[in-house]
């Protein structure tokens, strides 16, 4: 896997910023191309040999955590010694809200769950703990893009729908959620520009070859050292770079070398940068994406509560208003007709 393969998988997870996912679909191979600066054949021979090898398995739709008004946790825990670590990843994978899963090789692992409120992250974090064995580990916020739409409920089972699979066409979508192809186009337009909805290829690491996944931790000295020192670690890494997580505890820094000696030089070349405090680079045995677990909190959201009125729909006819009174609209008085007993018609004054 060269350093055009890399980038290209940087393109499909997060077009190249630092948001955790890409918003809207999969990137076409003509996006990429026009990216990357490389012919669209180029682009497109080049995903289909990672789909053919299995590198790329697909693509993961889900919704934006802030659609839905949860919080995301990344947070790196050591696995106790004596604990059987497929076990203890078998029981995490079951947990509600866990959202993917980094297995090192070795005791660590990385984790991100969402949560709806600090009581919540309390108790998935106490579940972690009791699962590994372990007595804490490094917790960090994850941002995800703002997002402050509303959406009505036939949008909401939109958004449960593309999480459940991908689509041929937008007249089958149409069909199958039983709306035109118009109001499809329409809906998912407004969920792609609003960044409800969000995309990640998924990935086999196992079936990569020539290349070593690896993900560089960095803790910075402090919040003002951490943009230059950061801008640093970046320009040692971007050539190999498939994903870059600056969180706000630490940053990690998803990253296929060629070899395992390269991992040893970078593990230096970062730790003579001014302002980094403490990094550790570490091989990548499988990457588990958990996007599922956002599913029951959006299939909630498909039905409204009936406790809850209902607001009004900003279409054709409809009000500013849901509880604003229309004025009464004034009548009309047609002039009538009438017929004249020797049957020619005359125009009357009015309706009587």
């Amino acid at each position: 896997m060269d350093d055009l393969d890399v980038h290209i998988l940087r393109e499909l997870t997060q077009a190249n910023n630092v948001n955790p996912a890409r918003p809207g679909f999969r990137a076409s191979y003509r996006s990429v191309a026009r990216a990357l600066g490389v012919a669209p054949g180029t682009a497109r021979n080049r995903i289909n040999r990672m789909y053919a090898s299995g590198v790329i398995t697909g693509s993961s739709v889900y919704a934006n955590p802030n659609l839905l008004g949860l919080e995301v946790a990344a947070y790196a825990v050591e696995v106790a010694h004596g604990r059987r670590k497929k076990e203890v990843v078998d029981h995490l994978r079951a947990l509600d809200g866990m959202f993917f899963i980094q297995d090192f090789r070795g005791s660590l692992l990385g984790l991100a769950f969402v949560s709806a409120d600090a009581s919540a992250r309390e108790a998935t974090l106490q579940a972690i703990h009791r699962i590994t064995g372990a007595e804490g580990g490094v917790l960090s916020r994850v941002e995800y893009p703002p997002c402050a739409l509303t959406l009505l409920p036939s949008e909401w089972k939109m958004v449960s729908r593309l999480m459940r699979g991908s689509f041929s066409t937008y007249a089958a979508l149409a069909r199958e959620l039983g709306a035109s192809v118009r109001s499809i186009k329409r809906r998912v337009s407004k969920l792609v520009n609003g960044r409800a909805i969000l995309s990640v290829p998924t990935m086999d690491y196992r079936s990569l070859a020539g290349c070593v996944p690896v993900d560089l931790v960095v803790a910075f000295t402090s919040p003002a050292a951490r943009p230059e020192a950061e801008r640093k670690v970046l320009g040692l890494v971007e050539d190999r770079m498939i994903f870059a997580g600056p969180w706000s505890a630490f940053g990690l820094y998803s990253l296929l070398l060629p070899k395992v000696s390269t991992a040893n030089q970078i593990a230096e070349d970062v730790g003579r940068i001014p302002g980094v405090a403490l990094h550790r680079v570490e091989i990548v045995d499988e990457h588990i994406d958990q996007v599922r677990a956002l599913q029951p909190y959006v299939d909630r959201q498909c039905t409204p509560d009936p406790r809850r009125p209902i607001a009004a729909k900003r279409g054709h006819g409809a009000g500013p208003r849901a509880t604003e009174a229309r004025p009464p609209r004034p009548v009309r008085r047609v002039p009538s007709r009438r017929v004249t007993p020797g049957g020619r018609r005359r125009r009357g004054s009015g309706s009587r």
